[in-house]
């Protein structure tokens, strides 16, 4: 009879094969954990991304409401970056930025086959924002190989002229993960209300004695525009203010129809803010002339509106500003306006009167005219002159003069671009 098989060994073997599906597991186990934390890393980096992508696009609409871009002079840089930011060139605050993301950072040089940002920028900027023109009209969709190549400013719209949108493009990198976001934003522009008076300021002179009509207000209009003086610092009866500070020859018709009162109307005929506002507008369109930068001919005062800040004493003795169509809006806030010879303005010219003067701001004398309305704040007025309608009323003058109160996005239009857009 045999005797039984020797067993030593067995468990020694099922031991190691144990051991290798345990040691298999575990590496499973920590391939698994390890996975798990990358995907984790990569998706806080890619929050982190979103984060910077959205503070950079905000901050890029934030510049666009303070300074539109509605004429090439005032473009915007190809791309912004921390590194080309300044103060005056229309970028966002780099420093702002870093405040809340400081700790949000690629390395120096990211994996190979890392996906490259699609306009360009290096994957060692933070955050970089584009603008472009929106060039292929209101209501078409964003085309990153077409709008990449359109200007940096407002160029145009349907019809070859400026729309008033813009595309916002702004790019977050974090760890090298990207994230970009895309809005097409709006100038918001508000209508604002203006006096339609002919004529008004606090007094008002012609120098002619003679039957001859110098301040039309009536023109083409269906109804003709007041001549309202507020005759502040004159004294004695209603009748002895009135001779004082309306001099004009009421019998020879040089007022017609004549619509001359007295009324107690505003010093101010524009709050501070409508100002600002106007100025923005101004800005917007190249008609914004700075402290100390004066406008040197007629010609340059063409334009819906034309801020002049001043101080500056503007004269023209020949030359046209603007047309009967297409009428303009001046506002001079600290100077002083004289037409002579044959100068011809078309529109609304609005003196804010910041130097406090009680003397002239707006004299239109000789063959000048000024077809649309005059307006003078304070205690300063206006001079006509004696042999030739020097005011025609046009009542259409002062409308639909608008203010740039800010920028909005377009509803729909924010989404997170795909990559290789």
């Amino acid at each position: 009879m045999r005797s039984p098989r020797n067993q030593e060994g067995f468990v020694l073997v099922s031991a190691i094969s144990l051991l290798v599906v345990m040691i298999g597991l575990g590496l499973g186990l920590l391939l698994l954990t390890d996975n798990q934390r990358h995907a984790s890393s990569r998706e806080q980096a890619s929050e982190a991304a979103f984060n910077v992508a959205e503070a950079a696009l905000n901050a890029q609409i934030g510049q666009l409401s303070r300074s539109w871009p509605g004429v090439k002079e005032l473009e915007y840089l190809s791309r912004c970056t921390a590194a080309t930011s300044t103060a005056t060139n229309g970028c966002p605050d780099p420093g702002s930025l870093n405040v809340g993301y400081s700790s949000s950072a690629s390395p120096a040089s990211c994996p190979a086959g890392t996906t490259p940002e699609a306009w360009g920028s290096a994957l060692a900027n933070k955050w970089t924002t584009y603008v472009r023109d929106d060039g292929e009209g209101t209501g078409a969709l964003f085309n990153s190989t077409v709008d990449q190549n359109q200007p940096t400013w407002d160029a145009s719209g349907p019809g070859g002229t400026p729309d008033g949108k813009l595309w916002v493009r702004s790019v977050g990198v974090v760890q090298c993960r990207i994230v970009t976001l895309l809005s097409l934003v709006s100038a918001q522009y508000v209508t604002v209300p203006f006096p339609s008076s002919a004529v008004s300021g606090n007094w008002f002179e012609t120098s002619n004695s003679g039957n001859k009509v110098i301040v039309n207000t009536k023109g083409k209009s269906s109804q003709a525009g007041k001549v309202s003086m507020r005759c502040n610092g004159y004294n004695g009866t209603a009748q002895e203010i009135k001779a004082a500070c309306e001099k004009y020859d009421e019998g020879h018709g040089q007022v017609e129809p004549n619509t001359t009162e007295v009324a107690a109307t505003p010093t101010s005929t524009l709050s501070a803010g409508q100002l600002e506002g106007l100025k923005s507008a101004a800005k917007a369109i190249g008609t914004y002339f700075a402290t100390g930068n004066c406008p040197s001919s007629l010609a340059a005062l063409s334009g819906k509106p034309v801020y002049v800040e001043g101080p500056c004493e503007l004269g023209a003795t020949g030359g046209t500003a603007n047309s009967e169509e297409k009428p303009g809006f001046l506002l001079l806030v600290n100077g002083t306006l004289k037409l002579d010879g044959n100068a011809e303005f078309f529109g609304t010219v609005y003196a804010v009167n910041a130097q406090n003067s009680s003397g002239v701001v707006v004299q239109v004398h000789g063959n000048s005219r000024v077809t649309g309305t005059i307006m003078v704040d304070g205690n300063g007025g206006v001079s006509f002159g004696s042999s030739h309608e020097n005011l025609v009323y046009n009542g259409t003058a002062a409308e639909n003069v608008r203010s740039l109160v800010g920028v909005a996005g377009t509803r729909n239009s924010f989404r997170i671009l795909p990559a290789g857009q």
